[in-house]
């Protein structure tokens, strides 16, 4: 790489994943940017506080999300479900083995923040475990892969963030009122 000058400088790897991470970040943002929320999204709003939608789409919407988050690259989210959806890829506390879970989020600033509801049971997803004992995961929204460092938020934080969750997805609510437990929050800060 040369400067102004013509010299040669040498490569900064630092500044290079900077540079690719705020890349992938307009990525991110033109393609949430083209999310809107139709008449699938009105519907899973209304059908999501109900107990027999959270018992149905445990069973299945994980593994039909995941399937379609990486065959479409978001493209069923943003033009079918109109919510803001991305797949978290962490590793397995047990297993050491990649596990993917779709999940809404919201954005504050640059990162991204998700909440394990598991649908109202009395336990915590497994992600969320997976994310307290290793802290490092990936995340895909739409077309675009990020490395994230993730960090559980404390009861302060989660009770200023909560709203902006129920005002995305209204059937958390009912699920925090079924399992009697508070949720995990956590950031997810993208890392080059």
């Amino acid at each position: 790489m040369a400067n102004s000058n013509g010299e040669s400088r040498p490569r900064d790897p630092a500044r290079e994943g900077a540079l690719a991470l705020e890349e992938k970040l307009a990525q991110v943002a033109e393609f949430e940017a083209q999310v809107r929320p139709g008449v699938m999204a009105a519907i899973l709003r209304t059908a999501g506080k109900s107990p027999a939608f959270a018992w149905s789409y445990r069973r299945i919407g994980p593994v039909i999300d995941t399937w379609l988050g990486r065959s479409f690259g978001g493209w069923v989210n943003k033009n079918v479900y109109g919510m803001p959806a991305l797949l978290l890829v962490t590793t397995g506390k047990k297993s050491g083995l990649p596990r993917t879970s779709p999940l809404l989020y919201v954005r504050d600033g640059r990162d991204f923040l998700v909440v394990g509801t598991n649908f109202g049971q009395a336990h915590h997803p497994a992600w969320t475990g997976n994310l307290a004992a290793r802290s490092v995961a990936e995340v895909m929204v739409g077309p675009v892969t990020l490395a994230v460092e993730a960090r559980q938020l404390d009861e302060a934080e989660f009770r200023a963030m909560w709203p902006r969750f129920v005002d995305v997805y209204p059937g958390y609510e009912g699920y925090v009122q079924r399992s009697g437990r508070t949720p995990r929050m956590f950031r997810l800060a993208p890392r080059p």
